[in-house]
Formats: structure tokens, C-alpha cells, sequence
């Protein structure tokens, strides 16, 4: 039998039992596809995050993420969680940190229960149907704020999507036919200018996730939209804006952000957030898992 220990934590929440939730292997080396694809399953989180020696050089770690659909690419999301989880543990130390998923390098700024992920180069913008984007969300049409259609992302390119305020506790999402119309996600979010603060629900089943309570990703995201659709200044400089997340599911996070704007266009953006421990255990591997691992 192999012990294989790991932790479970809520990352972008303030107490326990809110924002999004993670589980970390920090010791992942040896384990095979399949033992990893078990556990994620086992667990039952949105993500699973399984830490490894770094293959880049440049990179403090290397990481593989799990959804319960499968590995995702995309290690933006559970980044921070990470990260913050090594430093905790004392696996690596506080300060800047390069996690490696996939091709890509994630850069983070992390100490033992919070931490700061930032993404250069967005992708190019795309522009979604207006109509799917608000049955998605199981929203009025005449409750969207006029606003430009368009994808922003830092790695992956999301879809947002404007309401009035007080409209986004309602959403629902329609997820047979975000499903049927290969729409991978859909930020719904209501906007305040004065304080700068973005009211949301993500609704992201291409990921593996029904709903999202908090993720960075989007976060990012979020911050070149604002700049692209006039709702943050265009001129240099760096700006701040808040999202409360998950705002009518059980679960709400926050995430702290900043966009940088240079010659009219973002061209970073940042996401910080706490992370705060809630379980630790030892998965048991039986004799099919275990002799997949002790075999590699």
C-alpha cells in the first residue's frame, strides 16, 4: 500500500468553508496518470492540484491539475492555492515563485496564507454571440449593459458578460446548452464605478466546473476587458478593481486585482488572494495503484 499525504484548501476566501476549493498533492513524484486521475476523483474538488520537480528550468515546481473531466492544461486557476500551500508547508520558500503547467509559466509573489499571481500577453479577442451568451446565463437580454462582445484572457480567452445590477444572484446557467454550443464558460458580472467592484458568477463547464466561486483566471481577464470596454481608464498606468464572486451560490470569494495599461491596452494584470487550510489526510493507495506507482 502507498500513503500518499495531501492538503485541502479554499483559496480567494477569508474563512474556511468559502471561495473555491483545492486539493494539493505536494509530493506527486511517481505517481502515474492514472493514480492521479483517481484521487482527483476521490476527493471530489474542482481541482487537483499534484506537485512535481520542475522540468523547466526557470520554474521553483512543476504541477499537474486534475479536474473530476479530467487534466486540464491550464494551471492558472489553481496557482495560487498551490503555491501559498508549498510555502505554508515550508516546501518552498516565500517570495517569487515560477510554477510550471504545461508550456506555461505562471509567475506568483506568495507568503504561508496569501498571495499574488500576474499574467503578461493576453490572447487575441474573439467575438461571441450576444443571444447564447445571455440564455447561458440564464439572463434577460434587456438587462445586459451595452457593452462590446468580446473574449479577454491571459491564457485561455474567457466570455463576459454585463448586467444591470442586482441581476446577478438570479443567474442560472443553462449548462446542456453551453454543452451543445461548445461554450466553455461565461462570466456574468454587474459593474460599480465608483468603487471599482465587479459583482460575479462564473459558470465554467468546459473546465470541469458547473460554477465557479472564485477563480483567477477570470480575474485576470476581467481586468483587460474593463480596459477594452472603457470601464477602466485607457491611459498608462496601473489601476485597481475587486470581484466578489459566486454572489448568490453557497460559496463567495474575492479576489483583489490590478491591470496595467501601456500605449492604450492591457498589458498585465494581476490577481491576489488568501488562502486558507481546511483538511489534510493521507490518500491509500490499494494494490492496482500501488503497483502502477511503485512500478514507475
Amino acid at each position: 500500500m502507498i500513503v500518499v499525504p495531501f492538503e485541502m484548501v479554499d483559496m480567494f476566501a477569508h474563512e474556511p468553508f468559502s471561495g473555491s476549493q483545492l486539493t494539493v498533492v505536494p509530493d506527486a513524484d511517481g505517481l502515474t496518470d492514472a493514480a492521479m486521475e483517481a484521487l482527483a476523483r476521490e476527493v471530489n474538488t474542482p481541482e487537483t492540484a499534484f506537485v512535481l520537480p520542475p522540468a523547466d528550468p526557470g520554474a521553483t515546481y512543476r504541477v499537474r491539475v486534475f479536474t473530476l473531466a479530467g487534466e486540464t492544461p491550464f494551471g492558472g486557476h489553481s496557482s495560487l492555492g498551490t503555491a501559498v500551500t508549498l510555502v505554508r508547508l515550508g516546501r518552498v520558500a516565500p517570495g517569487a515563485v515560477a510554477q510550471e503547467c504545461g508550456s506555461r509559466l505562471h509567475s506568483l509573489s506568495v507568503g504561508p496564507d496569501k498571495g499574488t499571481v500576474t499574467a503578461e500577453k493576453p490572447v487575441e479577442a474573439r467575438e461571441p454571440d450576444l443571444r447564447l451568451l445571455t440564455a447561458a446565463a440564464g439572463v434577460d437580454p434587456a438587462d445586459v449593459v451595452e457593452a462590446p462582445v468580446r473574449t479577454a484572457g491571459f491564457g485561455p480567452a474567457f466570455h463576459y458578460l454585463q448586467v444591470r445590477e442586482g441581476v446577478v444572484p438570479g443567474a442560472r446557467a443553462d449548462l446542456e446548452l453551453m454543452a451543445r454550443r461548445d461554450l466553455p464558460d461565461v462570466m456574468v458580472f454587474s459593474w460599480d464605478p465608483r468603487t471599482r467592484q465587479a459583482t460575479a458568477r462564473v459558470f465554467a463547464p468546459g473546465y470541469g466546473m458547473p460554477e465557479d466561486p472564485a477563480c483567477a483566471s477570470n480575474a485576470l481577464g476581467l481586468g483587460e476587458w474593463l480596459v477594452a470596454a472603457g470601464r477602466l481608464p485607457a491611459a498608462d498606468g496601473t489601476y485597481e478593481y475587486l470581484i466578489r464572486q459566486g454572489v448568490g451560490s453557497p460559496r463567495v470569494g474575492t479576489v483583489e486585482c490590478s491591470v496595467t495599461v501601456d500605449s492604450g491596452c492591457a498589458v498585465r494584470a494581476s490577481a491576489t488572494g488568501s488562502v486558507v487550510p481546511v483538511a489534510r489526510g493521507e490518500f491509500l493507495l490499494g494494490p492496482d495503484l500501488a503497483t502502477a506507482v511503485a512500478s514507475v
